[in-house]
């Protein structure tokens, strides 16, 4: 049944690359143990890739806001659990060059100037992210950790949400060649002033009541993904934005109550 959910990941993906978040539950019934998930995972990613899809998996680190340099072969991807880091650790040179939001890429449609030392907007243009947007891909969740798609700061981002601004965080990069060049990464953050606290599961439920989020599965398979065109989500979230401006945001007092 893998070869089935490859050839139909890689259809889905072919021209629509996909971003998926994800944690070790959601790969419970793929093994007996941990090793075993995690290797069937992998040689699942793989037969996607060789079969013409795109899959981008977080392996975020956020280096320079710790004053740390970034190596693209050897920084720990720290933020985004054990089944990033095992793909990012398998497939070390198939990670981008943003210090603070990079993905490991299998597939081949993704530009290479990801890859490329460079001063970079990890939520602005000419990233990784915005590719996605510009193609439709799909942003996904397996083991329901939607709330957890950072991209959607992306879509915050061409909105202008005023609760979020760029800062950029210095620092070195450490490139594939072993190189060393001085990098400018600009992040969207979160803008203190505002006493707020965030929350995504709102925008996932109401997703899946007013039936937007696809399920991606084929029978037999033991896993399943969530997904959702990004052009689609950006149309959800401004509708959503135009009514409610805080929308993803409580209060952290009210948060409390």
């Amino acid at each position: 049944m893998i070869n089935k959910f490859a050839d139909f990941l890689a259809e889905k993906t072919r021209n629509n690359p996909a971003t998926i978040h994800l944690d070790l539950l959601g790969l419970i019934r793929l093994g007996k143990d941990n090793n075993e998930r995690l290797e069937v995972f992998s040689k699942l990613l793989v037969d996607i890739e060789n079969k013409g899809g795109n899959i981008c998996l977080p392996a975020y680190s956020l280096s320079y806001t710790k004053n740390e340099n970034y190596n693209i072969l050897q920084t720990p991807s720290t933020e985004v659990g054990i089944v990033s880091e095992y793909i990012r650790k398998s497939f070390p040179e198939r990670r981008t060059a943003d210090a603070l939001f990079s993905y490991t890429v299998l597939g081949n449609e993704i530009s290479g100037k990801h890859f490329e030392a460079r001063n970079y907007e990890s939520f602005g243009g000419e990233s990784l992210i915005e590719e996605v947007f510009k193609k439709d891909g799909y942003i996904c969740s397996i083991g329901r950790v939607f709330r957890n798609c950072t991209e959607i700061h992306f879509i915050e981002n061409l909105l202008e949400v005023k609760y979020r601004f760029n800062k950029n965080f210095y620092g070195t990069i450490t490139d594939r060649e072993n190189n060393n060049y001085k990098q400018q990464i600009t992040y969207f953050c979160k803008n203190f002033d505002y006493n707020l606290w965030y929350d995504f599961k709102n925008l996932e439920d109401n997703l899946k009541q007013d039936g937007l989020m696809e399920i991606l599965r084929v029978e037999g398979f033991p896993i399943f993904i969530e997904a959702i065109k990004f052009k689609t989500l950006y149309d959800y979230i401004e509708m959503k934005i135009r009514k409610d401006y805080f929308y993803f945001i409580k209060d952290l007092k009210d948060k409390r109550i």
